[in-house]
């Protein structure tokens, strides 16, 4: 248990800086957005790689951002909707240690998935959003992901939660954090669908191009993170990148005719080990 509380508030330090003034939400990190995403966009898709520190970290900004501009925020995450009411709970909760058990606690999400979405980071930014609630702040927090049993693709799900939330009210802003498979608006190709879970076809980023979102890329696989690929553990990414103290969203050069509106440059990518921690190796053969 030291050794979760202690990730647990790193991570927190991590969003939370000191340093941040009274007119900013709690747990506010700088951010370079020189197109003022955070207060003009109806919609925000943050396309991560999963089980890194620093994509959860950046949705927290964009969130804080939001809020500090008096918008707002719905926090969408690549979570199935069948633990919604575990997290509605949570956000009314105390955040104590009885409160995240209940929620991760006998989860399926929390116990079983192990690609980097149920990472200690992710969990970080769901408390962070408990904090601003319980501020008084405009927030919400949905999961958006196909519950068992649903008819239609993954994506058709999350398309379809993201379409509703942004209806809700015309100032608000959805921010959605998923893989970046899911956040495209432009077609797969073969490549990206080979080395893709099965159930990616026509990603959500397409299903909600009328919408006009914002769809934010990464360049390249910079750093580490954890993933199952096959096996559960930290990977090392294809090159390193460079110190990236506050991150940086810049507009594409095709000006949104491609897969993505903007990039985020992040730098070196950090691993976000499991909330509830790491599983064994599988045996090999």
């Amino acid at each position: 248990m030291r050794r979760f509380l202690n990730l647990w508030s790193g991570l927190l330090i991590g969003l939370a800086p000191l340093g941040a003034t009274a007119a900013v939400p709690d747990g506010c990190g700088a951010l370079n957005d020189p197109q003022g995403l955070a207060r003009s966009a109806r919609i925000i898709l943050v396309g991560e790689i999963h089980g890194t520190r620093e994509y959860p970290a950046l949705v927290a900004r964009l969130a804080c951002a939001a809020l500090d501009g008096g918008r707002p925020v719905t926090l969408a995450l690549e979570i199935p909707q069948d633990e919604q009411a575990r997290l509605t709970a949570y956000m009314a909760s105390l955040g104590n240690d009885a409160a995240r058990s209940a929620l991760t606690s006998g989860s399926r999400f929390w116990e079983k998935v192990r690609d980097g979405r149920s990472s200690i980071a992710v969990l970080a930014l769901i408390e962070q959003a408990r904090r601003w609630r319980i501020q008084g702040l405009p927030l919400e927090l949905i999961a958006i992901d196909k519950p068992q049993g649903a008819a239609g693709t993954r994506d058709e799900h999350m398309a379809a939660r993201i379409r509703s939330a942004s209806m809700t009210a015309p100032e608000m802003v959805v921010i959605a954090l998923a893989g970046n498979g899911h956040t495209r608006l432009a077609p797969l190709s073969p490549g990206h669908l080979a080395g893709l879970p099965k159930g990616v076809d026509t990603p959500m980023g397409m299903l909600l191009r009328d919408l006009g979102p914002a769809s934010i890329g990464s360049p390249l696989s910079r750093g580490a993170f954890f993933g199952c690929a096959p096996d559960c553990r930290v990977h090392d990414g294809d090159i390193e990148g460079p110190t990236v103290a506050v991150p940086v969203i810049s507009r594409t050069r095709d000006r949104g005719r491609g897969p993505y509106t903007h990039v985020v440059e992040l730098g070196t990518t950090t691993p976000a080990l499991p909330a509830l921690g790491i599983p064994a190796t599988p045996p090999g053969p």
